[in-house]
């Protein structure tokens, strides 16, 4: 039970994550006008799809082994991928990206998301029915990732591979920050919350000690109230 749980963030985070990338490159498929090139942002959205299908039924399974309240924490919401970061508010990243930046987004975080599985390939071992799922979906992130370095390289040329790198240190520190952000809001929830259940008990107990007898305004002169009343 205690793997179980572990193991809940793990799978909630990756299944968010594999769906805002398919939602991304049908974007990007949307907004290119080259047949060619569309067919390949369609092809990678829908093995994101799938890849997160897959992730949020292992989701699902750990989720009927814990209790109702800790399942109802892992229940996915759409709004959270705005809310976890996974896609910004200020649209996708097609949209707010050039071209060349979103190419070696796309570049870069394949790479990452493949060392990611490794992780949880380990997690759940490589001779299990799920292991052999990751291994599949890891195949897949490397084939995502060599075809977005072969677009890459034969529309800029003049890149060098240290840039390359530029790219994945920014996106890797981005993945880090998003995690510090989680893990701290997290942490503030853990600490706010009791606060505001004993400030709201202490809101309670001392409307009960009110006197609610001089809400009662039928028949009086509303004159000789006292000027001290509540109303």
């Amino acid at each position: 039970m205690k793997n179980i749980q572990s193991e809940l963030p793990i799978f909630y985070e990756t299944a968010h994550a594999e769906l805002a990338s398919a939602l991304e490159m049908l974007a990007a498929c949307k907004e290119t006008d080259a047949p060619k090139q569309a067919l390949g942002y369609f092809m990678h959205a829908k093995d994101e799809y799938m890849h997160a299908k897959c992730f949020f039924k292992m989701l699902s399974q750990r989720g009927m082994k814990v209790s109702l309240e800790k399942a109802r924490k892992f229940r996915f919401t759409p709004p959270s991928l705005i809310i976890k970061g996974y896609i910004s508010n200020k649209g996708f990243l097609v949209d707010t990206m050039k071209l060349k930046n979103f190419i070696a987004f796309v570049y870069t975080n394949e790479l990452l998301a493949k060392s990611s599985f490794e992780n949880i390939l380990n997690l759940v071992g490589s001779d299990t029915d799920e292991g052999k799922i990751i291994s599949s979906i890891m195949m897949d992130e490397l084939r995502h990732h060599g075809m977005a370095k072969k677009y890459f390289l034969n529309h800029y040329p003049a890149l060098q591979p240290w840039q390359l790198l530029m790219y994945r240190l920014r996106e890797t520190l981005q993945n880090k920050g998003r995690k510090f952000y989680d893990a701290n809001l997290k942490f503030l929830d853990r600490i706010l919350t009791p606060l505001y259940k004993g400030m709201a008990f202490l809101a309670g107990s001392m409307a009960r000690k009110l006197n609610l007898n001089e809400f009662q305004r039928l028949g009086k002169n509303l004159m000789e109230i006292s000027p001290n009343s509540i109303l």
